[in-house]
Formats: C-alpha cells, sequence, structure tokens
C-alpha cells in the first residue's frame, strides 16, 4: 500500500467528532472535508446496493416461511414427519461448503463480476422453486440456492471491512446487514400482494407466485448490481475514485491497521487463522446471532399464525415491526459503539436482551406479551451478528486473514442455520417451545464467550503495553475490547 501520503491519526480523529486543531489537514493538504468527501462517495457506491442485495438474499431463502403457510406445505407434502426440517437445513450444508472457496476467488474475479454472477444464479434457482411438485425437489433446490448464496455474505463484509477504518465499520456493516433486516421485513407484506395473483391467474397458486416473482427481481438486480460494485481498494477496475482519492484511501487504511499488501489465501494463512481462540470465540457469538435470526425469518410467520391464532394476513403483517424495531435498536447500538470503540460490552448487552425476548415469547401465555417479546428478541439476535462483525473485523491484520476469518465465522453461522432447522420441530408445533430454549441456550454461551474474550483481550493489550510482545509484527497496534 502507499504509505507516502499520511492520513490524520486515528488517536486524534474518528470520523464521528470534529477535528482537532492538528489534525485539520494531513502533510499533503488533505483536510476534514476531503477525507468526509472521499468517504461519501465510497458509502454511496459500496453500501446501499449491497444492501439491497443482502436483503434480496434473506428473502430468496427464508420466504420458504410465508409460503408453508399459503399452500406449499399441502402441495408438496412437506408436513410429514421431518421433510420441513430436511428442506430447511439442506440450504446450509452447501452455504457452509462453499463460503470460504468464495472468498479465495472473490479478490481475482472482481468484487463485482462474482457478487453479481452468484446472485443471477441463485436466482435462477429461486425462480425454479415456483415450478417444483414435490419435496424432494424442493430440497434439490434450496441446496443449489445454500451453495450459490454461500459467496455473497461473506464476499460483502469482506469488501466493507477492507475499505474503512476499524472504527469506521460497524457503522457500514450495520446498515448493510440491517437494511436487509428492514427491507426483508416487508417482504412477508409483499408476498401476501403475489398471493393475490393466484386469484386471477388460477394457473400457479398463490407461493409460486412468490418463488417465481422474486427470483425474476432477483436476477433483475443482479445485472444491476454488475454495473454499480465496486472493487477492493487496491484494484485497478475502480474508476469512481480519483488517483488522488485511491492513494488517500490506501494511506489512511495503513495507518489505521499497519501495512497491508495484498496477499493470497494459502493454506499456511487458513491453518495460521483457524488456530486462532479469537476466531472461534467471534464464530461463537456470530453463531448464537444467526440461531436467532433464522430462527425468526422461518418459524415467526408460523408461530404467530398456528401458536398466538392470529388470521394468516396478520401473521404476514406482524412479522415486520420487529425486524423493523431491530434496525432501529440496531442502528443505534452500531453509533454508540463505534462512539465509544467498545465492541464486546455492547454484544454482552445485545445476547441479554435477545435471552429476556425469548423468555417472554417461549413462556408467556397471552399472545400480546409474548408478541412483545419477538421485538426484543429479533433486536438481541440481530445486534449479536453487527456487533460481532466488526469485533473480528477489528482484531485481526491482514487481507488474507480477514478473508480467511470472516469465511470461517460465516460458515459457522450456517451450521447455527442447521441448528435452528432442526430444534424446531414440527412435533413442536404451534409455540415450539424447545427450540426457543435451544436458542436461549446458545445466547447464554455467547455472552459467557464475549466475558471470556474482553479478559483475555484487555490481558493482551496490557502485555504490549508493557513491551512483552507485540500483535502481529505491528507495534502500534491493539486490539478493541
Amino acid at each position: 500500500m502507499m504509505e507516502k501520503e499520511a492520513s490524520v491519526s486515528l488517536h486524534e480523529k474518528s470520523d464521528d467528532g470534529p477535528p482537532s486543531s492538528s489534525s485539520s489537514a494531513d502533510s499533503s493538504g488533505h483536510d476534514s472535508k476531503f477525507e468526509k468527501r472521499v468517504l461519501r462517495k465510497i458509502d454511496v457506491r459500496l453500501v446501499p446496493i449491497l444492501g439491497a442485495l443482502y436483503t434480496i438474499a434473506m428473502v430468496d431463502r427464508s420466504n420458504i416461511s410465508v409460503a408453508r403457510i399459503s399452500g406449499l406445505d399441502e402441495d408438496v407434502g412437506l408436513a410429514e414427519g421431518d421433510r420441513a426440517s430436511v428442506a430447511l437445513l439442506v440450504f446450509f450444508v452447501g452455504y457452509m461448503l462453499f463460503e470460504l472457496p468464495s472468498n479465495m476467488v472473490i479478490h481475482r474475479a472482481g468484487a463485482a463480476n462474482w457478487l453479481a454472477f452468484i446472485a443471477f444464479a441463485w436466482g435462477l434457482v429461486s425462480m425454479g422453486i415456483g415450478f417444483v411438485d414435490n419435496w424432494v425437489a424442493l430440497a434439490v433446490l434450496r441446496s443449489f440456492l445454500g451453495v450459490f448464496e454461500a459467496g455473497f455474505y461473506p464476499g460483502c463484509v469482506y469488501l466493507i471491512s477492507s475499505w474503512y477504518r476499524r472504527y469506521e465499520v460497524q457503522k457500514r456493516l450495520a446498515v448493510f446487514f440491517m437494511t436487509g433486516s428492514a427491507l426483508s421485513a416487508f417482504a412477508n407484506i409483499f408476498a401476501l400482494g403475489l398471493i393475490q395473483i393466484s386469484k386471477t391467474n388460477t394457473t400457479y397458486k398463490g407461493w409460486r407466485w412468490i418463488y417465481i416473482i422474486e427470483g425474476v427481481l432477483t436476477c433483475v438486480a443482479a445485472v444491476v448490481a454488475w454495473f454499480v460494485i465496486v472493487d477492493f481498494p487496491d484494484s485497478h477496475r475502480n474508476t469512481f475514485l480519483t488517483a488522488e482519492e485511491a492513494a488517500f484511501v490506501q494511506a489512511r487504511l495503513a495507518e489505521d491497521r499497519g501495512s497491508e499488501e495484498r496477499e493470497k489465501v494459502t493454506w499456511a494463512v487458513f491453518i495460521e487463522t483457524v488456530t486462532d481462540w479469537k476466531v472461534w470465540s467471534f464464530s461463537l457469538m456470530y453463531a448464537a446471532g444467526a440461531v436467532g435470526v433464522y430462527a425468526f425469518l422461518f418459524f415467526l410467520p408460523i408461530i404467530l399464525h398456528n401458536g398466538m391464532g392470529y388470521s394468516q394476513e396478520l401473521a404476514f403483517v406482524l412479522s415486520a415491526p420487529p425486524a423493523l424495531f431491530s434496525v432501529v435498536e440496531g442502528f443505534f447500538v452500531s453509533w454508540l459503539a463505534d462512539k465509544m470503540r467498545l465492541r464486546g460490552p455492547f454484544v454482552v448487552v445485545q445476547g441479554v436482551v435477545a435471552i429476556v425476548g425469548l423468555c417472554m415469547t417461549g413462556f408467556l401465555k397471552q399472545p400480546v406479551p409474548r408478541y412483545i417479546g419477538t421485538f426484543l428478541g429479533e433486536a438481541g439476535v440481530n445486534g449479536l451478528v453487527v456487533t460481532t462483525l466488526a469485533w473480528q473485523a477489528n482484531n485481526l491484520r491482514g487481507d488474507a486473514k480477514r478473508a480467511c476469518a470472516t469465511a470461517v465465522l460465516i460458515t459457522l453461522s450456517g451450521i447455527g442455520g442447521i441448528y435452528s432447522s432442526l430444534v424446531f420441530r414440527q412435533q413442536d408445533a404451534p409455540d415450539y417451545i424447545p427450540g426457543i430454549i435451544a436458542v436461549m441456550a446458545i445466547c447464554i454461551a455467547a455472552v459467557v464467550a464475549a466475558c471470556i474474550s474482553i479478559v483475555l483481550l484487555k490481558w493482551e493489550n496490557k502485555r504490549v503495553d508493557e513491551g512483552k510482545k507485540t500483535i502481529e509484527g505491528y507495534a502500534d497496534f491493539r486490539y478493541t475490547i
């Protein structure tokens, strides 16, 4: 990376506050206005389009929940035995297996080329589900959906974390992730509208139109994304920044994390990554959030309709407000975490919020307080995901190691998806109490892991301050607590 242009010091200035007099301009004359303008250009080109595609990915993998209460179970025989669990969990097999390979090729292929290609591919698969006639075909296509969606989320996290300094990244990850949560909250209402097509066009039932129309929209969005998505900061493919702006971006990243050359993902890097305890601790916390997210995505409409007694229409509509609340809460927590430059304490708080909400949903008797519990539960698990992503990104140096660690973390979330698919069993319907308890258990484990990690990272920083070690060869680097 180019280091001849030094940006303002990370310890003197954050993008959250006004610059000090000593940091109003760098040695090359780049003042805070220049920095904000460059960041704004990056934000506009990077975060909205990735957030929009992530929304579509979330909808395409989770619309099975609304399809099930719209005739899918009856038409393909999904309600018998463990068929529903199988159809849900096969998605995560390919999802887990292909995440790391995807992050190994995204740099070489180019972010726009790769992400647009896999989005187009899963759009075609989603469309195909609208034409299946048996549960085996449904399971097979959902497994392919997992293969193609596998590379999208870790690729986006890797790309976003490559463009920003450590204490700028959580807000951007929150916008990316919470955009998906916010817009997908309306997906069930959109699906309710799509079902109405079957009343005028009886060729296909309503659940089929959900998959067909949403699959077509995914393909169209993928084509648009190819023209919009930017590449990594060191790529010659980027033309939206001037040469001066590109050099400035690389210099400020080098100041924040130390000089990092673009690295290949090798087996040596992979072994180094998977033997780092931090990666597994963060993966557990993230997996806990993922378990909760998938549980709410796949089963909230069913619990609202069959467990709490709301009509089909109300079940569609009432599944949106908890997701919207989680977005507001997540944005606030992310802003505060970046402002305070803390991660671990917020992971603990979000985990506790999730546990309280799940207790209310699972063990209270009246529908209204149970429904209120879904607000807290969904806010807590979504907050776990965003804060853990930022915590890991803050505490890893090296381009290749970040790529591997991101893939490992999100691969482990696939196990979370399988976990949530298995613990919410058909025989426990309509309230799924054992499943809710299982989600609470892993959230408790995440809180414990966060507390232990805080203590260990503080101890490591103390050793650096005492001159007893350096962190990954960079004397000025400290772990984010």
